[in-house]
């Protein structure tokens, strides 16, 4: 557990208490001035009721397998973000602001990152490519462009920018539509099984919002099994596309430019990576 402290004018003006598990942060509270008092947010209640008791909630939850190719993914991706741009980190920056701005038009939003800010490789001329978190008022269940949120929600994320960053919305995801499939098994639900797909490969930003329907989903091990089937199922398809092959080449020459060769064991696992669909068929 740790404490973040956001200051303004050189007095304390936010204080947020958080988990670090494993690689993810949680956030478990928030505490701000208000009336002349510090006032407490609980906003992880489970994991702020299991501190209290003395006990580890996340020892508790049930370790899943993952999808391998997703496994090797990541693997990847880690190596590449060892060399992180300062590109990247200014549009990590960036999104944290915009998603607290736009927390003040709807109760929840927040961000997967993918393409080059996912694997910290970004450079000044370099989209933002995003998967967007809400709870949607229209109650929409699909990613189709009419929604009258989402437009609204990539109008304001234009002005925020400014014109600094070119951006584009690849999916948006209805939390409300996905926390009821699982509730009710429903295996069927396209939202749900892009929502899983955007949490194995994304990188966040606000997870505190994703957090708690995530969790929901890792409760039910039989249920989000089920899930995986499809997802994988699509992974393996989206990996021997020309636009993800060439994505992974655009990379490596990022490296090669600052100098860094990928070493023989790296590029062993982009090998096994790309022959994966190749080897089940």
């Amino acid at each position: 557990f740790f404490h973040q402290i956001e200051m303004e004018d050189q007095q304390v003006s936010r204080i947020y208490f958080k988990k670090l598990v494993q690689n993810r942060s949680y956030d478990i509270a928030d505490y701000f001035p208000e009336g002349g008092k510090w006032q407490e947010h609980i906003v992880d209640q489970e994991r702020y009721d299991a501190l209290k008791l003395n006990e580890n909630y996340d020892m508790k939850m049930k370790k899943y397998s993952h999808i391998p190719e997703i496994v090797l993914y990541n693997e990847i991706r880690q190596f590449f973000r060892s060399f992180q741009t300062q590109e990247t980190d200014d549009r990590i920056e960036i999104l944290e602001k915009v998603v607290k701005l736009l927390e003040g038009h709807l109760d929840a939003v927040a961000m997967d990152v993918v393409g080059s800010v996912n694997f910290g490789l970004s450079q000044s001329l370099s989209d933002i490519d995003l998967v967007l978190y809400l709870r949607c008022e229209d109650n929409c269940s699909e990613f189709n462009g009419q929604c009258p949120t989402l437009t609204k929600m990539e109008e304001r994320i234009s002005e925020l920018l400014e014109g600094k960053y070119h951006f584009q919305i690849i999916d948006c995801v209805n939390l409300d539509v996905v926390e009821k499939s699982i509730k009710e098994n429903n295996y069927e639900c396209e939202a749900t099984q892009r929502f899983l797909a955007h949490r194995l490969m994304g990188r966040p930003i606000n997870y505190r919002v994703i957090a708690p329907v995530e969790d929901l989903l890792n409760s039910n091990m039989e249920f989000r099994k089920e899930i995986e089937g499809s997802v994988q199922s699509f992974f393996k398809i989206f990996t021997n596309t020309s636009q993800h092959v060439h994505s992974f080449k655009k990379y490596e020459l990022r490296l090669k430019s600052l100098g860094i060769k990928i070493p023989d064991v790296m590029r062993e696992k982009l090998k096994d990576y790309f022959s994966m669909d190749k080897e089940d068929n």
